[in-house]
C-alpha cells in the first residue's frame, strides 16, 4: 500500500508539475493514442499468507496503453488495455520441495466514455479482465467483469505530443480457484491503479501560439475576433487561444495577454469567439466574470463591466 501511495503522489505532482508547462496553441486531435508504466495495487480478498510473501494486498508493475477518438471537443470514446505481472517465490521447505516461483498475469480490456474539461479528464470504462497463474509446468486462468472509473490530466508539450497522468479505482471479480472447483463464488477486488505516459496526437493541426503584431483577422486560418471583450485568436479544446490584444479594450484593463486561455465567462464555457460575445451580451448585470489561464496555470477572475455593446470598463480587482 506504501507503494501505492509513493505513485499516487508522483503522479499527483507530476499532474501538478504538467499544470506550469507552456500552453501550445492546437486543435483538438481526432485520435490520441497513449502508452506508458502503470501500478496496480490489488486486493486480494483479505488474503494473509504472510509465510508465502502474500498479503491481503499485493502490488504488480505494468503498462498501460489507451486509443480515443474525439467525438466533441469535450467528449471523446476510448479503449483501455494494460497487463500486469508478478512473481511469488513460494517457500514449499515444509512439504520437502524447493521454493517455486507462481507468475502471475493479469491484462484488462476496457472501454466507454472520456469527457475533457481542458486539459483534465476523467473516464468510466467498463469490459473484461484476464487472470493467468502458472507454476511448475502447470497454469489456470479465469475472465472476469472489470471496471475502472477515475481521471487525470494530459498536458500537449509538442503539436503531436503530450504527457498524461492518470488514477483509477479499478473493479474486477475473480476466484482463481473455481478451475479447482466451479462451484466456488466469484469475490469482488477492488483494486487501484496510477498512471503516467507519452501521447502521440493524430489529426491535430497545432499551433505555434505566438503574436504577430498588427495581424490581421485574414492573416491567420481560423482567426477570429471579439470585440466586446478585445481580443483576437481562435477556437481550441479548452478554450478560447489569445492572439492579440486592443489596446484599451477591457481585456487590456483586466490584464489578459496575448498567449491566454480564456475559459470561461460567468462560469459558462467559452471556445469560440461567439461564445465570449454572447457571454457578454446577455450578462443581466453588465458584469461579468472571466477566468482564463496562463501558460496551463490559472491565474485570476477578472471582473469585467459593460456598459453598451460598443464600449466596455474593467473594474479594479
Amino acid at each position: 500500500m506504501s507503494k501505492l501511495i509513493r505513485i499516487l503522489g508522483f503522479v499527483c505532482i507530476s499532474s501538478l508539475s504538467l499544470t506550469c508547462l507552456p500552453a501550445r496553441a492546437q486543435d483538438t486531435s481526432k485520435l490520441d493514442v497513449c502508452v506508458g508504466y502503470s501500478y496496480l495495487n490489488v486486493d486480494t480478498n483479505g488474503a494473509d499468507f504472510q509465510s508465502l510473501g502474500i498479503t491481503s494486498r499485493q502490488g504488480a508493475n505494468g503498462w498501460e496503453g489507451s486509443a480515443s477518438g474525439n467525438v466533441y471537443k469535450w467528449l471523446a470514446a476510448e479503449a483501455d488495455f494494460s497487463g500486469y505481472y508478478k512473481t511469488y517465490p513460494v517457500d514449499l521447505s515444509s512439504f520437502g520441495l524447493n521454493t517455486v516461483d507462481v507468475n502471475v498475469r493479469d491484462y484488462g480490456f476496457l472501454g466507454g466514455p472520456r469527457v475533457n474539461f481542458g486539459p483534465a479528464f476523467i473516464h468510466g470504462l467498463v469490459g473484461a479482465d484476464h487472470l493467468t497463474g502458472s507454476a511448475m509446468d502447470a497454469s489456470a486462468s479465469q475472465d472476469s467483469f472489470a471496471a475502472a472509473f477515475g481521471g487525470g490530466l494530459q498536458v500537449p508539450v509538442a503539436s503531436r505530443f503530450a504527457i498524461r497522468a492518470s488514477a483509477d479505482y479499478v473493479l474486477t471479480r475473480h476466484n482463481i480457484f473455481k478451475v479447482v472447483d466451479s462451484a466456488l463464488p466469484n469475490y469482488t477486488q477492488n483494486n487501484f491503479r496510477a498512471s503516467i505516459g507519452v501521447v502521440f496526437r493524430f489529426g491535430a493541426s497545432g499551433g505555434t501560439g505566438s503574436r504577430v503584431s498588427g495581424e490581421p483577422e485574414s492573416a491567420a486560418t481560423g482567426n477570429e475576433e471579439a470585440p466586446l471583450l478585445g481580443v483576437a485568436g481562435y477556437e481550441r479544446s479548452d478554450g478560447f487561444f489569445v492572439l492579440s490584444v486592443r489596446a484599451l479594450s477591457v481585456a487590456a484593463a483586466a490584464g489578459i495577454k496575448p498567449g491566454d486561455v480564456v475559459m470561461s465567462i460567468d462560469a459558462r464555457p467559452v471556445q469560440s469567439s461567439r461564445d465570449i460575445e454572447a457571454a457578454c451580451a446577455t450578462s443581466p448585470t453588465g458584469i461579468v466574470k472571466v477566468m482564463y489561464f496562463r501558460s496551463g496555470v490559472l491565474q485570476m477572475e477578472a471582473d469585467v463591466g459593460r456598459k453598451r455593446r460598443s464600449y466596455c470598463r474593467a473594474d479594479t480587482l
